[in-house]
């Protein structure tokens, strides 16, 4: 009896995996909670800026590191003049969407690909003692400045590409507003395809090998033209793995290699989908989550 009175006197909303209020918010604890992700991710940006040379270097690396990518495939193009149909200016903007959305996702979502380790310490019970929503306190805890690198790459490659394809005609300029939108929905994808594998997290604990497969592997497929993988593969990176949708779908029907109008549509309809199941599961996993007792 003792026990149960001291459950109810907590309350719900402060034992580890029960959902909470905040997950209902009203427009002022947004604005509120919104407000909470600036400060913390300001002071995340300040500390790691006291470290520059280390700030400086980690950007250098990633992005040599990431030009590599483009550069093997620059080469095979400058032989054989085309992949499946692709130049090198048409696979450089596939290159470029790709690189600029997944370069945004790890800026404000580095804590997503470490999120193996709350579950592995019991960092995650720290978590759930704040009055915020859990999701918001982890991505707040890191703003990795680091990763724009990745961004850069795809700018650095567009800035050459997009020159290219519009003096050919195969871009116009009233395209480049549709390009900026596939590189947000991309981004957007990235975090949706990140976010459910760190939500694994809750029932498996590790998911290192998981995020590699579900992430790193496919993203590296898409900055190539879908039409060289098998139709299986091809489904998956416009299905499970939505990838594609962010970057070759709207890019194919841009450069007038097929598809429609829904060709720009099917990104939008892919992030709204996709953050409303990611976001589900994360909270269904939060209510599943038992705490380490470390």
């Amino acid at each position: 009896m003792r026990a149960a009175r001291r459950n109810s006197e907590i309350g719900p909303e402060t034992r580890p995996g029960a959902a909470r209020p905040g997950h209902r918010a009203g427009p002022r604890r947004v604005l509120a909670a919104l407000k909470l992700y600036w400060i913390l991710a300001s002071a995340s940006v300040r500390a790691a800026m006291q470290y520059k040379f280390d700030f400086v270097t980690s950007s250098i690396i990633q992005a040599v590191t990431g030009a590599i990518d483009y550069y093997f495939v620059a080469v095979i193009l400058w032989k054989f003049k085309t992949i499946a149909g692709w130049d090198i200016y048409e696979v450089g903007l596939l290159f470029a969407v790709s690189k600029i959305g997944i370069g945004i996702y790890r800026v404000f979502s580095e804590e997503l690909e470490q999120f193996e380790r709350y579950m592995v310490t019991g960092d995650f019970d720290s978590v759930l003692v704040r009055p915020w929503p859990s999701l918001l306190v982890v991505l707040s805890r890191r703003v990795d400045l680091s990763r724009l690198s990745l961004a850069l790459q795809g700018m650095g490659v567009a800035a050459v590409c997009v020159p290219q394809l519009l003096r050919s005609g195969k871009l116009t300029w009233g395209d480049i507003g549709f390009l900026a939108l596939a590189c947000a929905c991309s981004a957007v994808l990235f975090f949706v395809v990140g976010l459910a594998a760190a939500s694994a997290a809750f029932w498996i604990t590790r998911i290192d090998e998981l995020q590699v497969f579900t992430q790193n592997a496919p993203a590296t497929a898409t900055l190539h033209p879908l039409e060289i993988y098998p139709g299986w593969l091809r489904v998956v990176l416009l299905t499970a793995l939505p990838f594609g949708v962010g970057n070759y779908v709207p890019v194919r029907y841009l450069l007038g290699k097929g598809g429609t109008w829904m060709n720009l549509v099917w990104p939008l309809i892919a992030c709204a989908v996709g953050l409303t199941v990611s976001l589900k599961l994360w909270h269904a996993g939060e209510a599943a989550y038992q705490s380490t007792g470390s």
